[in-house]
């Protein structure tokens, strides 16, 4: 179990109006995207009791939780580790990315009101502040924004349902790349941004579901590309 994070404290639970077992989800997944806990980490129950300051029972619901979410898994005579994305893992996320939000661009832009397309475009220039100052909190924020927006203005319940899935393990890998990517990933991914918003305000579906699938092969081949480097890495 991974004991490198500056603050432990970021990862109690504090109570507030929801329950105990989604703010418990919340603290974890962080820490798992923090990389307090990294892949193969073996998660102790006791240990993330004393962490979070939350029973059991909370923490075993949380477990399940993030379990269904892709980022933990149970392994025999082992026990709950921090589930390791593989090469594989990526490349069918992104793959999947690229159909689903090729879709939802195409149908965000022939649907999007005026104010949709501003707040888009909000989204995506906080991104591209983000990504530029490399900070990576704020750059999952901004993506987060962007591509609800487009999700929830679709009007494809069922596609935003079946990304949303995907988001524990999309968060995971734009933590674990953001901060590698070069000038030249920067500028590449933050044109595709603009070139979405272009296509959703000249309502061009076409454009737009290209722009959107451009980004998620340039995340992807990223993304790929270090987890290759890092398996090699560790055979090595």
């Amino acid at each position: 179990m991974a004991t490198g994070a500056p603050d432990r404290n970021a990862y109690r639970v504090a109570g507030t109006t929801t329950t105990t077992r989604e703010r418990t989800v919340d603290a974890l997944r962080k820490a798992i995207l923090d990389q307090h806990f990294k892949p193969g980490d073996r998660l102790v129950e006791r240990e993330l009791c004393d962490l979070t300051g939350v029973s059991r029972t909370s923490l075993r619901e949380a477990l399940r939780h993030l379990e269904a979410e892709g980022l933990v898994q149970n392994i025999p005579h082992r026990g709950t580790v921090v589930a390791t994305v593989t090469v594989d893992d990526a490349r069918q996320i992104y793959q999947l990315r690229g159909a689903i939000e090729g879709l939802v661009g195409r149908l965000f832009a022939e649907r999007a009101t005026a104010a949709e397309q501003a707040a888009l475009a909000d989204a995506a220039k906080r991104y591209e502040t983000a990504i530029k100052a490399r900070d990576v909190d704020t750059v999952l924020e901004a993506l987060i924004t962007f591509y609800d927006i487009m999700f929830d203005g679709c009007g494809n319940d069922l596609a935003a349902a079946m990304i949303r899935s995907l988001r524990a393990r999309m968060q995971y890998l734009r933590t674990t790349t953001t901060l590698r990517y070069t000038a030249e990933d920067q500028h590449r991914s933050v044109e595709n941004f603009r070139c979405i918003v272009a296509a959703i305000k000249a309502k061009d579906p076409d454009a737009a579901a290209a722009a959107c699938v451009a980004q998620v092969d340039h995340a992807g081949a990223i993304a790929l590309e270090l987890l290759r480097s890092e398996a090699a890495l560790a055979k090595a």
